[in-house]
């Protein structure tokens, strides 16, 4: 698995995953937010690939700062964080802690900015098949929406040379891993995705050497 992981530290722009240099587009909302966006777009992916999924990797540095969580503001979606959280560590799937314990009291410093970025840095491989789909759902769902819910989470099919990756614009975008990629998986995929309700895709086409 380390040779998967590095393969997606050459390919992927951490800082920035659209400046990736096969990035290969993404879709998202283009009407305002709706309620259960976040579900039909997750759906959407599960449903696009529910023959290979299980052959997939997580890539995640997924974690949730409990000084946060469940402090958003609005009740409903504070019991809903909290909730999905809850069922996010118990899977085994993230951690969570507080950042005020963990990395000392001072955001401004420059210890705790590294120590931040470390955190951010510490992405470990995982099965997708080790997981109940529910609870792999929650994950992507909870990156999109969840208050205090830090990290990269990447799901990668080795088959295709592909990491996915969802946002917080409720949807997907797609980074080719290497000169392998099957850039017409991604695209494909980002096609169908922009002709769902309240969607839209943009597709790049990756440079030739």
């Amino acid at each position: 698995m380390s040779d998967t992981l590095q393969l997606l530290l050459q390919s992927a722009n951490l800082a920035g995953y659209g400046a990736s240099a096969r990035f290969l587009g993404f879709f998202e909302k283009d009407t305002r937010y709706k309620p259960g966006i976040e579900e039909s777009a997750v759906d959407f992916f599960v449903r696009c690939f529910r023959n290979d999924l299980e052959d997939f990797l997580i890539a995640s540095s997924v974690h949730a700062n409990s000084d946060e969580v469940g402090h958003y503001g609005d009740a409903a979606d504070d019991r809903r964080d909290a909730n999905l959280i809850r069922g996010l560590v118990g899977a085994g799937l993230i951690k969570e802690f507080g950042y005020r314990e963990r990395f000392g009291g001072d955001p401004s410093s420059q210890e705790y900015a590294e120590s931040v970025e470390r955190e951010w840095g510490n992405i470990a491989l995982m099965n997708v098949h080790d997981f109940p789909v529910e609870s792999v759902k929650s994950l992507l769902i909870a990156k999109m929406i969840v208050y205090g819910l830090y990290g990269h989470c990447f799901i990668i099919s080795l088959d295709w040379d592909l990491a996915f990756y969802p946002h917080d614009d409720f949807g997907f975008g797609v980074i080719g891993l290497g000169d392998n990629a099957n850039v017409q998986v991604a695209h494909d995929f980002l096609a169908q995705a922009g002709q769902l309700p309240g969607m839209h895709s943009i597709i790049r086409t990756p440079p030739t050497e």
